[in-house]
């Protein structure tokens, strides 16, 4: 019997080996394309994540699916990739107890997360030659891989700047996804930085905590006529923004919810009577989520509701319990969210949906910040 067992397991595993020798590997200018943009990505990552979460990141952001695992697992091989003797860009380096990716096997330098930072080294380093050779992991592209993300990577030809560039972190927007959406926004003015005025709108510190655990609450009003169309418009964005802020912060979104990222936004249509009625809204939206799918750039009409509160506070709300985010925050909102969600659910549908999201916004990176603005 134990004899059989070990035969049979012998046999077991040389069809496993065959299955997987007949996968494809990632090609060299696939490898190159993947180690350029991880190399572009490492100043976008906030907070800084380890070393093995790092690496899941990058691959997945690049359309490259595979099952998290630490650097020691890692270090002793998974079906996702094969060791390979000769490394190519792309590929993973890995020790007992760390991990990056290979940037150049000629300059012998790689990427990945240590205690000073996000960082490029060399393994020909005293202090890494004294942990040994590290393994050196392809990736096998299996059904769970994205080739569209990584056929956009490597077919583009004017990869984003990372010094200078826009983000949340700095007050500014990224620029429209199209021309269309960009000639439309361009067209609105600007008030994001007009002050309310008579204390009309109240902050979304202001609402009490039934009202900020409520996912369709969109935005609060405190006064007692109906507000008008711009004071409803600037109130959505402001608490958006106040969302925002404690997304980045370590609140979790429900990505299973819709949510829309947008640029610019306008009432179009209050009807209230006996205080309760309905908002028609158009937003130019950069990315939104519709029944767990990432849809890119459009503008839209979204239906709110509107209610007047016995405290006299009006309640905007979304009967979707859409989550509405402003795309100068996007970025780092997001960043923040897949970090979270890979941590705790590597594997999930929501840690996709996370990662398709990021995808879409580096996207649309290129070109001069623009602010969020309301009519």
């Amino acid at each position: 019997m134990c004899l059989l067992s070990a035969i049979s397991g012998r046999v077991a595993r040389a069809a496993t080996d065959d299955d997987l020798s007949a996968t494809v590997l990632v090609s060299p200018e696939q490898g190159e394309a993947l180690a350029a943009f991880a190399l572009q990505s490492e100043r976008r990552i906030r907070p800084k994540p380890d070393c093995s979460h790092l690496v899941h990141l990058l691959y997945a952001r690049a359309g490259l699916i595979y099952s998290y695992e630490d650097s020691r697992v890692l270090y002793r091989g998974v079906s996702d990739f094969k060791r390979v003797k000769t490394p190519q860009a792309g590929d993973l380096a890995v020790w007992m107890g760390h991990v990056g990716i290979v940037l150049s096997p000629e300059e012998k330098t790689f990427l990945s997360s240590v205690r000073s930072g996000i960082i490029t080294e060399s393994w020909a380093a005293p202090h890494w030659v004294r942990r040994g050779r590290p393994r050196f992991y392809r990736y096998r592209i299996g059904p769970d891989a994205d080739m569209n993300l990584l056929a956009r990577i490597m077919n583009d030809d004017t990869p984003p700047q990372i010094e200078g560039r826009s983000s949340g972190r700095n007050g500014t927007g990224v620029p429209l996804p199209s021309s269309a959406t960009q000639a439309t926004a361009t067209s609105q003015p600007d008030v994001l930085q007009q002050e309310r005025t008579d204390a009309s709108v109240q902050d979304a510190r202001d609402i009490n905590e039934s009202d900020r655990d409520s996912a369709s609450i969109v935005a609060a009003i405190t006064q007692r006529q109906l507000p008008s169309r711009r004071e409803i418009a600037a109130a959505i964005v402001e608490d958006s923004k106040a969302r925002g802020r404690r997304l980045i912060a370590g609140e979790t979104l429900d990505m299973a919810r819709p949510f829309s990222v947008f640029s610019w936004l306008e009432v179009e249509k209050v009807k209230v009577k006996h205080e309760r009625g309905s908002i028609t809204l158009e937003v130019s939206e950069a990315i939104c989520q519709e029944d767990g799918r990432i849809l890119p750039a459009r503008t839209m009409e979204r239906e709110l509701s509107i209610v007047r509160r016995s405290d006299g506070v009006w309640i905007i709300s979304d009967p979707q319990q859409r989550t509405y985010v402003t795309e100068e925050q996007a970025l780092e909102i997001f960043e923040r969210q897949a970090g979270i969600i890979l941590r705790g659910a590597p594997n999930s549908s929501t840690a996709r949906l996370a990662v398709k999201a990021l995808d879409r916004l580096y996207d649309q990176q290129q070109g001069s910040p623009r602010r969020v603005a309301t009519r």
